[in-house]
């Protein structure tokens, strides 16, 4: 049975109600009052939304807008490789907003469906075009993250924020998993891993673990500050392992 499936069974829903795995509370994805369902033990892909069917990062992300951004359906923004409930929340209440993703078959600066062709590593917007930078567990996958974060600070406004949730492990040193080659090759330094991809179905290999310099790197690469929020809150439907999101601002020099 799939999760609407499950959602939709009442008896399903006692069951998991009667174990803990279902409790009551409000979704900052869907702005309403909810269940949230466990459907599995790894929370952070499988604690949902009865209503959005968000996961607890896409939540957590959304609470990160809502309060440090509150003008954020007004702001001038740019979401690299949307997906899910809380891309399509942005989409629908952004007023100025610029989806992308790394098509490679497509030029750089073209659309496909309403999606513009970008690579992280050379964005082709000019400076200062966005007030926010929006991604979603994607700097896992980028062969080299300096020269995307730099690219990201470059096309940022003045006091602008690049907003972002990423695998996080808190505690230990990043580990990279693969590089780029002399040649331009992809050099594995461990096995390779991939995450889901929702245009590939060949999924995105992982090349780095972040770890616990992650804000030096992004501050040595782009000069960025960044901030970590984390949470756990069942009552926003937040529990889980790396609920971490990222706030790197770009500094003003005055």
């Amino acid at each position: 049975m799939g999760i609407r499936g499950a959602l939709r069974n009442r008896l399903s829903w006692a069951k998991l109600y009667l174990t803990g795995k279902i409790n009551p509370g409000y979704c900052t994805v869907c702005s309403k009052n909810v269940f949230f369902m466990k459907a599995g033990p790894w929370l952070r892909d499988e604690y949902f939304c009865s209503e959005c069917h968000s996961i607890p990062r896409n939540r957590a992300l959304i609470k990160v807008l809502e309060d440090q951004f509150p003008s954020w359906r007004e702001l001038q923004i740019h979401e690299s490789s949307p997906s899910g409930p809380a891309s399509d929340k942005i989409q629908r209440e952004c007023r100025s907003l610029v989806r992308s993703q790394f098509f490679a078959d497509v030029s750089r600066g073209e659309f496909r469906d309403g999606c513009r062709s970008e690579d992280l590593e050379a964005l082709t917007f000019p400076d200062e075009s966005f007030d926010l930078v929006i991604s979603q567990d994607v700097f896992e996958h980028v062969l080299r993250p300096e020269l995307a974060f730099a690219e990201i600070a470059r096309t940022l406004k003045p006091s602008g924020a690049h907003v972002f949730t990423v695998p996080y492990f808190r505690g230990r040193k990043t580990l990279i998993r693969a590089r780029a080659g002399r040649s331009g090759e992809i050099e594995h330094l461990e096995k390779p891993d991939f995450h889901g991809n929702p245009i590939d179905p060949e999924g995105s290999l992982v090349v780095t673990e972040w770890g616990d310099e992650i804000c030096h790197f992004i501050f040595d690469a782009s000069g960025m500050m960044t901030t970590i929020f984390n949470f756990h809150d069942t009552s926003l439907g937040l529990e889980a392992w790396s609920l971490d999101v990222f706030v790197s601002r770009k500094v003003q020099h005055s």
